[in-house]
């Protein structure tokens, strides 16, 4: 690979780990962002000890906005599914020009930290564009969420632990690769719905890729790229 592909390489690398180690806390939304309806409970599994059904919280996403979830119930669940559905919507919002993603996140986040993070969000997305042109929107982006961890709870402030692995790259010359990191995000019951207040991610927990894998072609990536996140599956109104 030439040395500018390789410096392009490191800098996305790079990039796709430290946009959301910021705290993006932005300014007030409007009010007519959809509002979850009570979640309705499922019956599951008996209990094996005394054999009654035990009731399972459907979450569901009351709608979306710019394509990303959005209107949750207040329950732990309800900031759970929130959290994992942020995370699987990082690369819809890497594909927004500077504007639809600055009024974006200003409806995902918290009023409490300023306009500080759209500023923040805003600078790296210059970033990337003057390094590697207009065409890194159309790169590979696919960030999936694998495991949850509440970490803390109360009737407004939960947080959340979410190991994931981001997948990028050109879809043409290559490279594609998986950067493997784990998201700490605070979310805040306001204005009827989850918003994020803090998102710190550190690297990691990252696998030892299995020596008799080849990697794919590039190529291979950008049909996948077009899917549904499969997160999105059960969690919004017409996914499923």
């Amino acid at each position: 690979m030439s040395r500018p592909k390789l410096a392009a390489a490191a800098l996305v690398g790079l990039l796709v780990a430290v946009w959301a180690v910021r705290s993006f806390v932005l300014g007030e939304g409007s009010s007519d962002r959809p509002v979850a309806d009570p979640p309705p409970s499922a019956v599951v599994n008996t209990s094996p000890s005394e054999g009654n059904p035990v009731a399972s919280e459907s979450v569901v996403a009351a709608g979306e906005l710019s394509g990303i979830p959005v209107g949750y119930p207040q329950t732990d669940q309800g900031a759970t599914t929130a959290a994992v559905n942020w995370v699987a919507s990082f690369p819809r919002l890497m594909r927004m020009g500077p504007l639809r993603m600055s009024n974006t996140l200003g409806e995902l986040m918290t009023e409490s930290a300023g306009p500080a993070g759209v500023a923040e969000a805003v600078a790296d997305y210059w970033v990337l564009f003057d390094e590697l042109g207009p065409e890194f929107r159309e790169r590979v982006w696919i960030e999936s969420p694998l495991q949850t961890d509440v970490t803390s709870a109360s009737e407004s402030v939960v947080e959340v632990r979410v190991w994931s692995v981001v997948t990028t790259g050109d879809p043409e010359s290559g490279p594609v690769e998986s950067i493997w990191r784990t998201h700490l995000i605070t979310l805040e019951w306001e204005r009827d719905d989850w918003r994020v207040d803090n998102v710190t991610v550190i690297e990691g927990p990252t696998p030892v890729p299995a020596e008799a894998l080849l990697p794919s072609a590039p190529s291979d990536f950008d049909d996948v790229d077009s899917w549904t996140p499969a997160v999105f599956a059960d969690t919004t109104r017409g996914e499923g």
